[in-house]
């Protein structure tokens, strides 16, 4: 009996090290300083979208020197801030070079001007190896920016997108997903 207790306390410390881990895996722009930016590999991008099973993940690859990023960035701010409490989460990936310096100062000040609401992270890597770490079938193009990929609430990919959307289209794709309940 004893062991059968300690065994469940070990293993909800393990879930609350995990929780905790992934909490502060990615950051949210803040108004002071620029913002700490976590660099995540394929398999943490996995479990992010794991980890939100239950709500409508908006999983989107972009990166500074993209021009239809630009475009598309307000609308997935304002996409999340009006979604956020009907259960969606946006997983913003940039697609920056962490290795580089002025890449990574590129994009501190990008969050600094544009303040997302969501987490952003930086990829480990900007070859197609990331992409196809995260889904095989991405391998194909990689190189298309802004990619999006919306999962239902059951964590299943249903749109996959290799340009920018409107937000409008965003939209679109969103809300019935959101008014889904997810299986069991």
């Amino acid at each position: 009996m004893r062991s059968r207790f300690r065994h469940s306390v070990v293993k909800l410390a393990c879930v609350a090290l995990c929780v905790a881990a992934f909490a502060g895996l990615g950051t949210r722009a803040q108004s002071s300083g620029a913002p700490e930016m976590k660099i995540v590999k394929p398999e943490d991008v996995k479990a992010l979208i794991a980890a939100n099973k239950g709500k409508v993940v908006f999983l989107n690859f972009f990166a500074t020197y993209c021009v239809p990023c630009h475009k598309e960035f307000p609308d997935i701010i304002k996409l999340q801030n009006k979604y956020k409490s009907a259960g969606l989460e946006v997983v913003e990936i940039s697609m920056n070079d962490a290795s580089d310096p002025a890449d990574k100062a590129a994009m501190a000040k990008y969050l600094e001007e544009t303040k997302p609401s969501f987490a952003v992270y930086l990829a480990s890597s900007i070859d197609d190896d990331f992409y196809k770490g995260v889904d095989p079938k991405w391998a194909a193009d990689g190189e298309a920016l802004p990619m999006t990929t919306i999962f239902d609430r059951d964590g299943k990919p249903v749109h996959f997108y290799e340009k920018a959307l409107s937000f409008e289209e965003m939209e679109r794709d969103v809300a019935p997903l959101l008014k889904a309940a997810a299986s069991n």
